[in-house]
């Protein structure tokens, strides 16, 4: 008899014990898909910044446009905006400074930014903070530079 209340009393434990780890392996998992998706638009604008710059300082003469660089560049990353916003309507922005033909020891740079959208609720984190600052839209940018090929 008293080895049937044993029993009896454990029933439920282990669905206990999962409810109770569930929500830290779920936040585990979506955290682990967050950072994985941040690395890859970090990397892409990076990768994006760098061929926009390598253009740019192979026009030696400045005549090329701003905004053929600017949708070279476009080109060069073109699903790290969508990746970044998770509904595929981000934008990937693009600053060019050329080469002005005139100097020989002149820079080019391009500079690629997007807003990274977080799928965890950080939002919440700005609450505990105490400088107040909110985590759940931040920008991914990157400037890649070059000499200029004169």
């Amino acid at each position: 008899m008293k080895r049937r209340s044993v029993l009896f009393s454990e029933r439920g434990a282990t669905a206990i014990e999962f409810a109770l780890i569930l929500p830290l392996l779920l936040l585990l998992i979506i955290g682990l898909v967050d950072f994985g998706r941040m690395g890859f638009v970090q990397v892409s604008v990076t990768s994006a910044s760098r061929e926009g710059a390598r253009l740019s300082s192979l026009d030696s003469t400045g005549t090329g446009t701003t905004a053929t660089i600017a949708s070279y560049v476009q080109t060069a990353a073109p699903n790290a905006a969508k990746v970044s916003q998770l509904d595929g309507a981000g934008t990937l922005t693009v600053s060019v400074t050329q080469c002005s033909g005139s100097q020989s020891s002149e820079n080019t740079s391009v500079t690629a930014s997007t807003n990274f959208k977080w799928l965890l609720p950080v939002g919440l984190l700005s609450l505990v903070s105490s400088s107040g600052s909110t985590l759940s839209n931040f920008t991914i940018s990157s400037t890649g530079t070059m000499r200029c090929m004169n």
